[in-house]
């Protein structure tokens, strides 16, 4: 009975272990391994997130207005870009981004909304990027004209 239970044990300590080292994929493109993501693959080769532009003006909006922009990319390295985190300056903006790897020439879009409840006049914020590209941090920016909500409206 000991010897069966070894036995079973080592068969599925076996299965586990081939199972956690097989790629999700065939393609040599993909990232292979969360631990990679965060990290520049070496000069040349490593993702390189390019976005359309990097700062947004919304104009001028009333306080309590809710806005959307989104930023569009496209990973020119030659490496898939994974996204580990994005995040706002404040919880008056929240923002979305692919949670999957984006291969090398393809594209994405970082939504950010922002809610002007409670802001008047000048607004500026940033939202930071983490991704496995070079550089590793990349912020965006930007900007409203919030004008203050009058009193019976």
């Amino acid at each position: 009975m000991k010897n069966t239970f070894y036995l079973i044990a080592a068969i599925l300590g076996l299965c586990i272990g081939s199972c956690n080292n097989q790629a999700t994929s065939n393609d040599s493109n993909l990232i292979e391994t969360s631990s990679t993501a965060n990290y520049p693959l070496g000069k040349g080769e490593e993702p390189i997130l390019t976005f359309e532009h990097e700062t947004w003006n919304f104009g001028t909006m009333s306080e309590g207005e809710v806005v959307e922009h989104d930023f569009s990319f496209t990973n020119t390295g030659k490496k898939p870009l994974l996204i580990s985190d994005v995040q706002a300056t404040c919880g008056c903006t929240i923002p979305e981004w692919p949670r999957e790897p984006i291969r090398a020439g393809q594209g994405g879009v970082i939504k950010i909304r922002f809610n002007s409840a409670g802001k008047h006049e000048s607004i500026n914020k940033d939202v930071t990027i983490f991704s496995n590209a070079n550089p590793i941090k990349k912020q965006l920016t930007f900007t409203a004209f919030v004008n203050k909500k009058t009193e019976g409206k």
